[in-house]
């Protein structure tokens, strides 16, 4: 649909403004007066202003903490007997940003006009994935939309905390090791030349570590301005490139063979996976369409390529374990538990099971590897400043020698 800016009066007389789709001018108009205001001004939003909006913050979308507690809050509402429109109203009124606020009136526009609340959602496809989507449709289409929506609250809180536990995984060693690579720096250029002026001017030959930590001294206050430009525009090159498909198979491969991120990263992505399928057919959504779904959120693209392959020898009658365990990928007792789901006819609680296990591996592992990292990265960056100190006063030490 067009996109529209708008400006306008309400009820109380005070000036608003705001963003919102609709179909033509005229719908506009309709909805606005429906909500209480009297337009003023309309105008239409062309691509290139949506484009910079998106670029400098004028985007829509809402953070994925924002979905949960809208998912959570309407869950609440509708259980108490609110009717859908007026749950909406309330959440627009109470939203915590201006984003969250004009969604919440957009997707009360649509369904005040007869649409689903998963046709109303499906206007936001950036803030509302595709799983989100079935699972609220699921539950219209059963009549138990409040329930669907408490199961979902529970989904992406569990899939919210796994994804901080692997973030700062990845994010502590990274940030340790910036710091010290600051300090360093920070001391060859600042620190080390102050003791160059001091050890010349005694005169004599440097000892050989020495020399090497005053040439790396000159190198830095030379050369450092263009190494970090080098630096950046190369962490800007590859930032992009990972984000292209090849890209994100390449990165994804390599963590994947890591010694201490491919257990983690593998662990992590198939607590995702079981977690989502099995929340998607507890729902009644089928195996194809939930394989389908998967696919599109695992956020990782090793595993994305390997449940592609799936779709296939399931729809030729396959049972689920059995080809997975062809793609000799997911761990094998993950792979067993699904076996014994399958003959048992409780595949969904038997994959909210391995999820709720994996989830636990991932969490030990958390705290394992950090509690493994912190000592390499204390011996490397004590070890790294105490030789510079101890390489810079080594003349002093041997001109102390020859005073004696």
């Amino acid at each position: 649909m067009p996109e529209y800016k708008y400006e306008g009066v309400d009820k109380q007389g005070k000036r608003v403004k705001g963003q919102l789709n609709a179909a033509s001018e005229g719908d506009l108009r309709v909805l606005l007066r429906g909500q209480g205001v009297r337009p003023i001004r309309i105008a239409g939003v062309s691509l290139v202003q949506r484009d910079l909006g998106s670029i400098f913050g004028g985007s829509k979308n809402i953070t994925k903490e924002e979905v949960l507690h809208f998912t959570r809050q309407l869950q609440v509402l509708l259980g108490s007997g609110v009717p859908l429109v007026q749950s909406l109203d309330i959440l627009a009124d109470q939203a915590s940003s201006a984003s969250l606020r004009s969604l919440c009136q957009g997707v009360k526009n649509r369904v005040s006009e007869g649409a689903f609340l998963w046709e109303s959602l499906s206007a936001y496809e950036k803030s509302f994935p595709r799983l989100y989507l079935a699972l609220v449709r699921a539950g219209e289409s059963s009549g138990s939309l409040d329930q669907m929506l408490k199961r979902l609250s529970a989904y992406l809180e569990d899939a919210d905390r796994l994804r901080k536990m692997l973030k700062a995984a990845m994010m502590y060693p990274a940030i340790v090791i910036s710091i010290g690579i600051a300090v360093i720096s920070a001391m060859l250029i600042f620190v080390i030349p102050k003791f160059e002026e001091l050890i010349k001017g005694s005169g004599g030959t440097l000892p050989g570590p020495t020399q090497f930590v005053i040439d790396m001294s000159h190198f830095l206050g030379s050369y450092g301005i263009y190494l970090a430009v080098f630096l950046g525009v190369g962490g800007f090159i590859l930032m992009k490139f990972f984000e292209s498909p090849e890209g994100r198979i390449f990165r994804d491969r390599a963590l994947f063979k890591a010694p201490l991120f491919g257990p983690l990263m593998l662990k992590g992505g198939t607590a995702r996976f079981t977690r989502t399928l099995g929340t998607l057919l507890a729902s009644g959504v089928s195996l194809l369409d939930a394989i389908d779904i998967c696919r599109q959120t695992i956020d990782n693209a090793v595993l994305e390529e390997a449940v592609g392959k799936v779709r296939t020898e399931i729809e030729q009658g396959k049972s689920l374990s059995v080809v997975f365990m062809k793609l000799d990928i997911f761990p094998k007792m993950a792979i067993q538990m699904m076996a014994v789901g399958e003959n048992t006819g409780q595949l969904d609680k038997m994959l909210e099971k391995v999820a709720d296990f994996y989830e636990a591996e991932v969490e030990a592992l958390v705290g394992g590897l950090t509690k493994l990292i912190e000592p390499f990265i204390l011996v490397f960056l004590g070890g790294t400043v105490g030789g510079m100190m101890i390489a810079m006063y080594l003349p002093i030490f041997k001109m102390g020698d020859s005073i004696k």
